[in-house]
C-alpha cells in the first residue's frame, strides 16, 4: 500500500487483527487506533499535501486522539507535544491565511502584520515547539497567542497588498508557494528517492 513503508506497521496490526479469533484487548486498542486516528489522516495527507494544510492535520490528529482512556493519552500526549512542530505560530499563521472562513484569514492578515511590526531586522528568529492545548475545538486555538511570535518566513517577501489580497481570494493561484508539500509529505519523497537509489547498490552487493 505505501511504497516507502509507512503503513507497514499499521498493516501488519490490522492483518493480525482480523486473522485473530479472539484478540486481546491490547490489540483492539491498536486496531482501533490505526483505523481511527492513523490511517485517516495519512490519507488526508495523501489527498491535500500542500503546506497550508500542516496545521489543520496536526489538530485532527490531536482531537482524534481525544478518544483514548487516560492511560493511555499520558502516552500519547507527551509525544504529540514534542512534536508538535505544526503547531507553531509559524505554520498555524500559513493555514490561517487559507482557511476557508473569511474571518480566520482576516485575522490572520492582522496577526502577521503585527508581527512584522513588532519584529527587530537584527532579531534573531528562535523555532521553539510551543506549548499546546490538546482540548482545542479547532487549529486557531492550539496555542496561547498572547506569547510573542514571528511571520512564516516564507511570508516575509510577500507585500502587504498581497496578504488582503489572499484574505479576499482565499485561494492558492495569486501565491504559488502555498502548494509546496508539507514537511510529512517531503520526507517521505526523501524516504522513497533514497530508497530507490540504494536498492541497485543493495542488489549488487546480494551478488558478492
Amino acid at each position: 500500500m505505501s511504497h516507502a513503508r509507512w503503513l507497514t506497521k499499521a498493516n501488519r496490526i490490522l492483518r493480525l487483527y482480523v486473522s485473530t479469533e479472539i484478540p486481546t484487548n491490547e490489540l483492539k486498542q491498536l486496531a482501533t487506533f490505526a483505523v481511527k486516528v492513523y490511517a485517516p489522516i495519512w490519507f488526508e495527507i495523501k489527498l491535500n499535501r500542500t503546506c497550508k494544510e500542516g496545521a489543520r492535520y496536526f489538530w485532527k490528529l490531536v482531537y482524534n486522539c481525544r478518544y483514548l482512556p487516560q492511560e493511555l493519552k499520558s502516552v500519547v500526549d507527551p509525544v504529540i507535544k514534542r512534536n508538535a512542530f505544526f503547531a507553531h505560530p509559524e505554520n498555524l499563521l500559513l493555514s490561517m491565511l487559507s482557511d476557508k472562513q473569511k474571518h480566520v484569514r482576516k485575522l490572520a492578515a492582522r496577526r502577521i502584520l503585527k508581527a512584522r511590526k513588532s519584529s527587530e531586522s537584527l532579531q534573531l528568529r528562535v523555532f521553539e515547539v510551543p506549548k499546546i492545548n490538546l482540548n482545542a475545538s479547532s487549529y486557531i486555538d492550539l496555542i496561547d497567542w498572547q506569547q510573542s511570535y514571528s511571520q512564516p518566513p516564507i511570508l516575509t517577501n510577500v507585500p502587504d497588498k498581497t496578504l488582503h489580497s489572499l484574505v479576499e481570494s482565499g485561494g492558492d493561484d495569486e501565491v504559488l508557494f502555498l502548494r509546496l508539500p508539507c514537511h510529512t509529505q517531503a520526507v517521505e519523497r526523501v524516504v522513497k528517492t533514497v530508497t530507490e537509489a540504494a536498492m541497485p547498490q543493495n542488489s549488487k552487493r546480494s551478488f558478492n
